[in-house]
C-alpha cells in the first residue's frame, strides 16, 4: 500500500527475537480447512496480566484520508479502518499465517476455486447482525467504478462474475453466494489463486452493514464509519482529533483492553518528542509505514541513556522510490528514465534519511519472503553516473535537459529533504525539477490520477508475495490508481497474469523475477531506499507486536500501572 511516511502505526515488538521471527515469517499458505482459535491470537510480550481500562494518546501527523474501507489504500487510512472493521480472515500474531476472523472457519475445495466461509456470530455497532450480504455489499462497492477503489484489481477478474459486474453487464456478482440463511458466504474464483486469502485480509473486503450503506451517501460513510471492530469512532474534530472508544460488544471476548484511543493531529516533530518525554503519548515515531522517529528527534532519542533502551529497529518490507510517468512528458522516453536512474546518488539519499535505510537497487525489498534478486542483469542495474545520465539525455533529444515537477507530501520533513536532494541531483545533469508539496490526502488524490510527471512515494507490502509489488504497481490493468506511473508493457502483463494463477514455488517466483528485470531495464521507477523502521515505545505500554502485513492490533495493547 502507499505509505504516508509519517502516520502509519504498526506494532513494535517487545523483543529482538520476535522481530526476527516476524521478518522471517511463518507458513505463507494456510491449509484447505481452517478454524478460528478460541482465544485471542496476539503473542504474549510480557508475563504480567493485562490491565483493562485507560486512554492511549497518540500524536498523528495528518488527518485520516479515509475511514471507509472501500477507499482505504494508504497506511494512514489503514490505521483507522482496521480498528473499525473486520475481515473474513486476518494474520496470526507476528506471522504470515492466515487465520479466520469474522469467519469462524472456512474450507477450500480440492480444485482451489471454491471458498466457503462460515460466519461468526458478530454484530455491527448499531446492533445489526453480520451476514453473508455484509460482505457481498462490500465486494459490490469495491467493484463499482464510481468508487475508484484500489481493491478492484485484487478481485477483478479473479472472482467469477466480477468483471461483468464491474463493466455494468451484470447486476450481481455470480461468484458470490449467500447460503444457510446468510450464515455462510461462498466465493467462487475463475481459477486457483495462491494469494486469495491474503487479499481477503485487506481492509477493502471488510464486513459493512448493507442498510447503513444504502441509507447514507458515500461521502458521509467516509467520515462516519459503521463497523464491527474493537473500537468505534466516538467523536472527531475534523483535521484535529479522533476519539476511538472500546466496543463493549466486540465478537472476540476479552478484548480490547483499552477504554479509548485519542489521536491528535500534530505536525511538529519537536512537540511530538516533548509529548513522548513527558509521558503524554505512548509511542514516538510509531509509523511502521515510514522511517518512524522523525529525523530531528532521532539523535536525541538514540543518544539518551534512558530513551535509547526504548528504541526498536527493523528493515521494512517496503521500498521508497521516485515514480516516473511512463505515458506523458519527457519521462515517457525510456532513455530519459534510464538517464534519471544514473543521475541519482542513492547512498547519499540514505544519508539524508539519517542512515535509517538501505540503498535500493530493485522493486522487491530484501525482507520480502520471495522475489528479491541477489544480482540483477546488467541492463537492469544502475550506478551513480551523472556523465552517462547527460549522454542518455542527449540521445533522447534533451541535450540541455528539460523542466518538470516532482510531487511529494508535506507530512514528513524527510520527504521534502529527499525531494530537494533529488532536485539538486537532477539539476546537475541539466534537468530543472520544481517541487509541488501538498498534504498527504491531496497528494494521494492527485497521484492516483496518473498525471504526476515525477513523485516521491513508497510502497509497503499488503501481503507477503511479490505480486503485491509487481502486479499491483506495474500491471496495465492497475492504471492509474495503483499503477500511477502509467507503466504498460504487454510482455510484463503476460508474465504477471500467468504467475498470478500458478501455485507458489520456484517456477512462479522466476516469472516475477523476469517481470522485475524488464521493468527495471525500462526504469519505470527509481527505487532508492529500503526503509529501516525505528520507534520508541513507553515502558508502560504493553502488548505490542509487529506484523509486517497490517497496522497495529490495538485491541491487544494495554497500559501498565506506572
Amino acid at each position: 500500500m502507499k505509505i504516508n511516511k509519517k502516520t502509519r502505526l504498526l506494532g513494535v515488538v517487545a523483543s529482538v527475537t520476535l522481530l526476527g521471527a516476524a521478518l522471517a515469517g511463518c507458513s505463507t499458505q494456510p491449509s484447505a480447512t481452517s478454524q478460528a482459535p478460541t482465544t485471542p491470537t496476539a503473542p504474549a510480550t510480557t508475563g504480567a496480566q493485562p490491565v483493562y481500562g485507560g486512554t492511549l494518546n497518540l500524536d498523528l501527523a495528518g488527518a485520516f484520508p479515509h475511514l471507509d474501507p472501500v477507499k482505504a489504500y494508504d497506511t494512514t487510512s489503514y490505521e483507522a479502518v482496521l480498528q473499525f472493521y473486520n475481515q473474513l480472515v486476518t494474520y496470526q500474531g507476528a506471522t504470515n499465517k492466515i487465520i479466520p476472523s469474522l469467519a469462524s472457519r472456512y474450507t477450500i475445495s480440492p480444485n482451489g476455486k471454491v471458498y466457503t466461509f462460515y460466519l461468526a456470530n458478530a454484530k455491527f455497532w448499531n446492533g445489526h447482525p453480520v451476514t453473508a450480504q455484509s460482505f457481498i455489499t462490500e465486494f459490490e462497492r469495491v467493484l463499482n467504478p464510481v468508487n475508484s477503489s484500489g481493491g478492484q484489481g485484487f478481485i477483478d477478474p479473479i472472482i467469477a462474475g466480477s468483471n461483468a459486474y464491474y463493466s455494468g453487464h451484470a447486476k450481481t456478482i455470480s461468484g458470490l453466494k449467500s447460503l444457510n440463511g446468510g450464515k455462510t458466504l461462498q466465493i467462487t474464483l475463475m481459477q486457483r489463486d495462491p494469494v486469495f486469502l491474503y487479499v481477503l485480509a485487506m481492509p477493502f473486503f471488510s464486513a459493512v452493514d448493507p442498510s447503513y450503506i444504502a441509507g447514507h451517501s458515500e461521502s458521509y460513510i467516509d467520515h462516519n464509519p459503521m463497523g464491527t471492530g474493537p473500537f468505534y469512532l466516538a467523536s472527531y474534530q475534523p483535521n484535529q482529533q479522533w476519539v476511538f472508544k472500546k466496543n463493549p460488544h466486540y465478537f472476540q471476548k476479552g478484548i480490547p483492553y483499552l477504554n479509548e484511543i485519542v489521536f491528535t493531529n500534530n505536525s511538529s516533530p519537536s512537540a511530538e518528542l516533548l509529548h513522548y518525554k513527558q509521558g503524554l503519548t505512548g509511542l514516538l515515531g510509531y509509523n511502521i509505514g515510514g522511517n518512524g522517529i522523525p529525523s530531528q528527534d532521532y539523535l536525541p532519542i538514540v543518544m539518551s541513556p534512558t530513551y535509547s533502551k526504548q528504541v526498536y529497529k527493523v528493515v521494512q518490507v517496503a521500498t521508497q522510490y521516485i515514480g516516473l510517468n511512463n505515458k506523458v512528458g519527457p519521462t515517457a522516453n525510456v532513455k530519459v528514465r534510464r538517464a534519471l536512474e544514473y543521475a541519482i546518488n542513492k547512498n547519499y539519499l540514505v544519508k539524508v534519511l539519517g542512515g535509517r535505510a538501505l540503498p535500493a537497487n530493485q522493486i522487491i525489498p530484501p525482507s520480502m519472503p520471495s522475489g528479491y534478486e541477489a544480482k540483477l542483469p546488467a541492463n537492469a542495474t544502475y550506478s551513480y553516473n551523472p556523465a552517462l545520465a547527460k549522454k542518455l539525455l542527449a540521445q533522447a533529444g534533451y541535450p540541455h535537459g528539460f523542466t518538470t515537477t516532482i510531487y511529494c507530501d508535506n507530512s514528513n520533513p524527510d520527504d521534502l529533504r529527499i525531494t530537494e536532494a533529488v532536485q539538486s541531483m537532477l539539476k546537475a545533469v541539466g534537468v530543472t525539477a520544481n517541487i509541488n508539496q501538498s498534504s498527504w490526502g491531496t497528494f494521494l488524490t492527485n497521484n492516483e490520477t496518473g498525471n504526476q510527471p515525477m513523485f516521491n512515494l513508497a510502497w509497503v507490502e499488503d501481503f507477503p508475495d511479490p505480486s503485491d509489488f509487481l502486479n499491483t504497481l506495474f500491471n496495465s490493468n492497475q492504471r492509474p490508481v495503483n499503477n500511477s506511473t502509467m507503466y504498460s508493457n504487454p510482455a510484463v502483463d503476460k508474465l504477471l497474469n500467468t504467475a498470478a494463477n500458478m501455485p507458489a514455488g520456484t517456477a512462479r517466483d522466476n516469472l516475477y523475477k523476469q517481470a522485475q528485470n524488464i521493468i527495471m531495464s525500462q526504469a519505470a521507477w527509481i527505487p532508492y531506499a529500503y526503509p529501516v523502521f525505528t520507534a520508541a515505545v513507553q515502558p508502560w505500554l504493553k502488548g505490542y507486536y509487529l506484523n509486517p502485513n497490517q497496522v497495529d492490533p490495538l485491541q491487544y495493547v494495554w497500559i501498565a500501572k506506572h
